[in-house]
Protein backbone atom coordinates (compact mmCIF):
# COMPACT_ATOMS: atom_id res chain seq x y z
CA UNK A 1 0.00 0.00 0.00
CA UNK A 2 1.37 3.40 -0.87
CA UNK A 3 2.79 5.19 2.15
CA UNK A 4 1.09 8.39 0.98
CA UNK A 5 -2.33 6.83 1.50
CA UNK A 6 -1.51 5.83 5.08
CA UNK A 7 -0.07 9.25 5.90
CA UNK A 8 -3.03 11.03 4.27
CA UNK A 9 -5.45 8.90 6.34
CA UNK A 10 -3.54 9.70 9.52
CA UNK A 11 -3.34 13.40 8.77
CA UNK A 12 -7.07 13.76 8.08
CA UNK A 13 -7.99 11.85 11.27
CA UNK A 14 -5.34 13.67 13.34
CA UNK A 15 -6.71 17.07 12.29
CA UNK A 16 -10.22 16.03 13.38
CA UNK A 17 -8.99 14.66 16.72
CA UNK A 18 -6.95 17.80 17.31
CA UNK A 19 -9.92 20.03 16.45
CA UNK A 20 -12.08 18.11 18.95
CA UNK A 21 -9.24 18.25 21.54
CA UNK A 22 -9.13 14.46 21.80
CA UNK A 23 -5.78 13.23 23.17
CA UNK A 24 -4.26 10.77 20.71
CA UNK A 25 -1.05 8.91 19.90
CA UNK A 26 0.03 6.73 17.00
CA UNK A 27 0.69 3.17 18.14
CA UNK A 28 1.05 1.08 14.97
CA UNK A 29 3.59 0.73 12.20
CA UNK A 30 4.30 4.46 12.09
CA UNK A 31 5.24 4.38 15.79
CA UNK A 32 7.42 1.32 15.19
CA UNK A 33 9.36 3.26 12.56
CA UNK A 34 9.95 6.13 14.97
CA UNK A 35 11.39 3.72 17.53
CA UNK A 36 13.81 2.13 15.06
CA UNK A 37 11.90 -0.83 13.60
CA UNK A 38 10.74 -0.06 10.09
CA UNK A 39 8.28 -2.40 8.44
CA UNK A 40 5.57 -1.88 5.88
CA UNK A 41 2.28 -0.69 7.35
CA UNK A 42 -1.08 -0.75 5.64
CA UNK A 43 -3.26 0.86 8.27
CA UNK A 44 -3.38 3.54 10.95
CA UNK A 45 -3.59 2.64 14.64
CA UNK A 46 -4.29 5.35 17.20
CA UNK A 47 -4.81 5.34 20.95
CA UNK A 48 -7.40 7.98 21.90
CA UNK A 49 -9.12 9.24 25.05
CA UNK A 50 -12.78 10.21 24.73
CA UNK A 51 -13.08 11.99 28.05
CA UNK A 52 -14.95 15.13 27.01
CA UNK A 53 -16.27 14.03 23.61
CA UNK A 54 -19.04 11.56 22.94
CA UNK A 55 -18.25 8.73 20.47
CA UNK A 56 -21.21 9.83 18.33
CA UNK A 57 -19.69 13.31 17.97
CA UNK A 58 -16.36 11.91 16.82
CA UNK A 59 -18.03 9.43 14.46
CA UNK A 60 -20.15 12.19 12.90
CA UNK A 61 -17.05 14.34 12.25
CA UNK A 62 -15.15 11.41 10.77
CA UNK A 63 -18.12 10.40 8.59
CA UNK A 64 -18.36 13.97 7.34
CA UNK A 65 -14.72 13.71 6.24
CA UNK A 66 -15.32 10.47 4.32
CA UNK A 67 -14.56 7.79 6.92
CA UNK A 68 -17.00 4.88 7.02
CA UNK A 69 -17.52 1.90 9.28
CA UNK A 70 -15.50 -1.19 8.43
CA UNK A 71 -18.25 -3.50 9.69
CA UNK A 72 -21.91 -3.24 10.49
CA UNK A 73 -21.07 -1.17 13.57
CA UNK A 74 -17.99 1.02 13.94
CA UNK A 75 -17.47 0.22 17.64
CA UNK A 76 -15.95 -3.22 18.21
CA UNK A 77 -15.11 -4.95 21.50
CA UNK A 78 -12.27 -7.45 21.33
CA UNK A 79 -10.61 -9.14 24.33
CA UNK A 80 -11.67 -6.41 26.74
CA UNK A 81 -10.65 -3.54 24.44
CA UNK A 82 -12.93 -1.18 22.54
CA UNK A 83 -11.99 -0.03 19.03
CA UNK A 84 -13.58 2.19 16.46
CA UNK A 85 -12.78 0.53 13.12
CA UNK A 86 -13.15 2.64 10.01
CA UNK A 87 -12.11 2.74 6.37
CA UNK A 88 -11.01 5.82 4.46
CA UNK A 89 -10.17 6.40 0.81
CA UNK A 90 -7.77 9.35 0.58
CA UNK A 91 -8.27 11.70 -2.39
CA UNK A 92 -6.76 10.37 -5.64
CA UNK A 93 -5.63 7.10 -3.98
CA UNK A 94 -8.47 4.76 -5.10
CA UNK A 95 -7.94 2.35 -2.22
CA UNK A 96 -9.18 1.98 1.33
CA UNK A 97 -6.98 2.44 4.36
CA UNK A 98 -8.16 0.93 7.64
CA UNK A 99 -7.97 3.08 10.75
CA UNK A 100 -8.36 1.61 14.23
CA UNK A 101 -8.98 3.96 17.14
CA UNK A 102 -8.33 2.18 20.46
CA UNK A 103 -10.31 3.81 23.24
CA UNK A 104 -8.08 4.41 26.27
CA UNK A 105 -10.21 2.80 28.98
CA UNK A 106 -7.60 1.32 31.33
CA UNK A 107 -5.10 2.96 33.69
CA UNK A 108 -2.25 1.70 31.50
CA UNK A 109 -3.76 3.11 28.30
CA UNK A 110 -4.46 6.48 29.93
CA UNK A 111 -0.89 6.65 31.23
CA UNK A 112 0.43 5.70 27.78
CA UNK A 113 -1.41 8.73 26.38
CA UNK A 114 0.07 10.99 29.05
CA UNK A 115 3.57 9.74 28.14
CA UNK A 116 3.16 10.22 24.38
CA UNK A 117 6.04 11.80 22.49
CA UNK A 118 5.61 14.51 19.86
CA UNK A 119 7.39 13.87 16.59
CA UNK A 120 9.08 16.74 14.84
CA UNK A 121 6.76 18.10 12.15
CA UNK A 122 9.43 17.27 9.58
CA UNK A 123 8.90 13.54 10.17
CA UNK A 124 5.51 13.37 8.41
CA UNK A 125 4.95 16.98 7.39
CA UNK A 126 2.63 17.75 10.31
CA UNK A 127 2.67 17.49 14.11
CA UNK A 128 1.74 14.07 15.49
CA UNK A 129 2.42 12.13 18.69
CA UNK A 130 3.48 8.50 19.15
CA UNK A 131 3.30 6.31 22.21
CA UNK A 132 6.60 5.87 24.06
CA UNK A 133 8.73 2.88 23.17
CA UNK A 134 7.97 1.22 26.52
CA UNK A 135 4.23 1.69 26.04
CA UNK A 136 4.42 0.41 22.47
CA UNK A 137 6.14 -2.73 23.75
CA UNK A 138 3.37 -3.30 26.31
CA UNK A 139 0.65 -2.69 23.71
CA UNK A 140 2.31 -5.16 21.35
CA UNK A 141 2.67 -7.76 24.10
CA UNK A 142 -0.99 -7.31 24.99
CA UNK A 143 -2.03 -7.78 21.33
CA UNK A 144 -0.18 -11.09 21.42
CA UNK A 145 0.15 -11.99 17.74
CA UNK A 146 3.36 -13.60 16.44
CA UNK A 147 4.07 -10.45 14.43
CA UNK A 148 3.69 -8.36 17.59
CA UNK A 149 6.24 -10.53 19.41
CA UNK A 150 8.68 -10.03 16.52
CA UNK A 151 8.04 -6.28 16.75
CA UNK A 152 8.75 -6.36 20.50
CA UNK A 153 12.06 -8.18 19.99
CA UNK A 154 13.10 -5.62 17.35
CA UNK A 155 12.08 -2.70 19.58
CA UNK A 156 14.08 -4.17 22.46
CA UNK A 157 17.16 -4.53 20.25
CA UNK A 158 16.85 -1.02 18.81
CA UNK A 159 16.20 0.72 22.16
CA UNK A 160 17.81 -1.43 24.86
CA UNK A 161 20.09 1.33 26.15
CA UNK A 162 17.36 3.97 26.46
CA UNK A 163 14.39 1.97 27.77
CA UNK A 164 12.97 2.76 31.19
CA UNK A 165 13.10 -0.89 32.28
CA UNK A 166 11.58 -0.17 35.70
CA UNK A 167 8.50 1.37 34.10
CA UNK A 168 8.32 -1.36 31.46
CA UNK A 169 8.65 -4.32 33.82
CA UNK A 170 6.24 -2.71 36.28
CA UNK A 171 3.44 -2.76 33.70
CA UNK A 172 4.48 -6.19 32.44
CA UNK A 173 4.03 -7.59 35.95
CA UNK A 174 0.82 -5.66 36.60
CA UNK A 175 -0.73 -6.85 33.33
CA UNK A 176 0.66 -10.41 33.72
CA UNK A 177 2.60 -10.27 30.46
CA UNK A 178 5.72 -11.96 31.88
CA UNK A 179 5.64 -14.97 29.58
CA UNK A 180 5.36 -13.14 26.24
CA UNK A 181 7.90 -10.57 27.42
CA UNK A 182 10.32 -13.33 28.42
CA UNK A 183 9.93 -14.96 24.99
CA UNK A 184 10.49 -11.66 23.15
CA UNK A 185 13.49 -10.80 25.37
CA UNK A 186 15.02 -14.21 24.63
CA UNK A 187 14.41 -13.69 20.90
CA UNK A 188 16.19 -10.34 21.11
CA UNK A 189 18.99 -11.29 23.52
CA UNK A 190 19.44 -15.07 23.70
CA UNK A 191 21.02 -16.06 26.99
CA UNK A 192 20.79 -12.58 28.58
CA UNK A 193 19.07 -12.38 31.96
CA UNK A 194 15.65 -10.77 32.02
CA UNK A 195 15.44 -7.33 33.63
CA UNK A 196 13.61 -7.38 36.95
Amino acid sequence: MPAEAVVATLRQAWDILDDLQIPAAVMGGLALAHWGHVRSTQDVDLLIALTDVRPATLLARLAGAGYRSKGRLPLVRLEGAEFIQLLYEPPQQFLDVQIDLLLADTPFQRQALERRVMLPSSALGFDVAVVSCEDLIVLKLFAGRILDRVDVAELLKANRDTLDLGYLTGWIHQLTLERPFSEAWNDAFPGDALPV
